[in-house]
């Protein structure tokens, strides 16, 4: 009677069981949407009606179920509604009313696969976007000249941290090195959400790079001419109801000084000792119209200079306040970035904006030298000297600090082997991909090793006397590319500190000393 009335509605193809488990067996073997509807009887051998409609939407949850019963009972109704059953239908149903309910659950069915196609085409249009936003990262990081990032001057060290909050950053940064003794930092930060702001931030960053390695190829360096084309071109770009904040600094570590112009960032704060200084903002945020600026001058001395984006200081603590009420609070206790960065991500579950800091550290610490020595740079002497190192300091570190300073020995020394050495270092992806087997080529190289104390860290200090390498690109690509870079951040995250010198042959690996 069921089939015959299908047909009449418009169905073509039915298929009938006998027996529940024919049935189950069936439909194990069906891919997604291939059944539209089924009727199920309440009352058959073996499995009743309720099993049956909760194996089905189980298996296929898309498949409209209909249970076939004259009972009345309340709860077996009930209990069929919580498995997922969408209409009951009794076995004497007559036509009209057969008709009037198939052409309902029809369209709900029409309308499930309209839908499903609409959410197909907005998968793709959503994993479109994705993609399109990565590349945009990429672009973004390759735009962003962080030079100086992880590196070490006399005894001054430098550190970022950038952590977009959205895929498309507002925020865009800068760190170039003029020469040895004067250093160009910059954050800007589009007002806004979106393409738009990330795209002011960005080509401003991007204009301000091009200028300044130019200007350092040609040795002619200018801040004031650096920040007045900037404001000019950023206003080029600008919309009319747009705003941009940023900070251009240069510090100059021998005459400990510093230019600085700021349009609506947050202050810059100085450390001196225990003091912490705060340099507020010295203009507004940048806008079409804006035709004045000022540019200030700090000339006292210095331990550390804090830059950074509104996302580090506005951001909620867990306590329910901003977290630059903390910060000023703790400010004088913290050394390397890493314990600012540890703090603030323990009290910060979620920062509200996109993160950008650049940290200057002067390393102010007395040191005491306790184990030296060269290293012959092969495998056999790498492996032999790590393994005797513990039994050489054992009794000067502390058991936790020991451990690390010998498993960042052994990865920076073979570091060294495969850039000083075997060469690889541009053309590692290739040997990786292609298993390719190199030998040592009998030239003798060594590594100098210095390991320091001071109360507060101990430092691993590894000169390999070699070519070196540029460590702002490796640290760039690790972003992205899985065969670069990947020791540098594995050291980052066991160690509190991790800085080259310039020509990147030479590191220093900060371990902070436990209790």
């Amino acid at each position: 009677v069921l089939k015959i009335m299908l047909r009449k509605v418009g169905f073509k193809h039915i298929r009938y069981f006998e027996h529940p488990l024919d049935y189950v067996m069936y439909i194990k073997t069906i891919k997604e949407d291939e059944i539209d509807i089924v009727f199920v009887d309440y009352e058959m051998p073996l499995m009743n009606g309720l099993r049956v409609i909760h194996y089905t939407k189980f298996k296929h949850p898309e498949i409209i179920s209909i249970m076939m019963t004259g009972t009345q009972n309340s709860q077996i109704k009930e209990k069929a509604i919580q498995l997922g059953v969408n209409e009951f239908m009794s076995k004497g149903i007559d036509y009209p009313e057969f008709e009037a309910k198939m052409n309902i659950l029809s369209n709900l069915r029409f309308y499930y696969y309209k839908s499903k196609a609409h959410q197909k085409e907005l998968e793709k249009v959503v994993k479109y976007k994705d993609q399109q936003e990565n590349l945009a990262v990429q672009k973004q990081l390759k735009i962003i000249e962080d030079k100086i990032s992880n590196h070490f001057y006399n005894n001054y060290l430098f550190n970022s941290y950038f952590q977009p909050r959205d895929i498309l950053s507002g925020d865009s940064y800068s760190t170039i090195a003029i020469d040895e003794n004067r250093f160009f930092l910059s954050i800007v930060d589009g007002m806004g959400k979106g393409v738009s702001a990330s795209l002011s931030s960005v080509l401003t960053v991007s204009f301000m790079n091009y200028s300044i390695l130019k200007s350092i190829e040609f040795n002619d360096f200018n801040f004031e001419r650096v920040v007045q084309d900037t404001i000019n071109y950023a206003k080029s770009i600008m919309l009319d109801d747009e705003a941009l904040s940023l900070a251009i600094v240069e510090i100059d570590i021998q005459k400990e000084q510093i230019k600085y112009m700021n349009m609506g960032l947050p202050p810059i704060y100085i450390i001196d000792g225990m003091s912490l200084i705060k340099i507020r903002p010295n203009n507004i945020p940048l806008i079409q119209k804006t035709t004045n600026y000022n540019i200030g001058i700090y000339d006292r001395s210095f331990d550390a200079v804090l830059i950074a984006s509104d996302g580090l200081f506005e951001s909620i603590s867990k306590d329910g306040y901003p977290y630059f009420i903390r910060y000023k609070q703790k400010a004088t206790k913290f050394y390397l970035l890493d314990e600012l960065l540890n703090d603030f991500q323990s009290n910060v579950s979620l920062p509200d904006d996109d993160t950008t800091i650049l940290y200057i550290k002067k390393d102010t610490d007395e040191y005491q030298t306790i184990f030296q020595q060269d290293i012959l740079l092969t495998k056999k002497s790498i492996e032999d000297f790590v393994n005797s190192l513990e039994f050489k300091i054992e009794n000067k570190l502390n058991l936790k600090v020991l451990n690390k300073v010998v498993f960042a020995l052994n990865e920076l020394l073979m570091n060294c082997y495969e850039h000083s050495v075997l060469k690889i270092s541009k053309n590692k992806h290739e040997i990786i991909q292609k298993n390719e087997k190199i030998e040592y080529n009998g030239n003798e190289k060594f590594a100098t090793l210095k390991i320091l104390r001071s109360k507060r860290y101990t430092i691993v200090d590894l000169d390999d006397n070699g070519d070196g390498f540029e460590v702002s690109r490796v640290l760039k690509s690790s972003w992205f590319d899985k065969y670069h870079g990947r020791g540098i951040k594995m050291l980052k995250k066991l160690s509190n500190g991790i800085y080259y010198n310039k020509k990147g042959n030479r590191v220093k690996l900060y371990f902070k000393n436990e209790e």
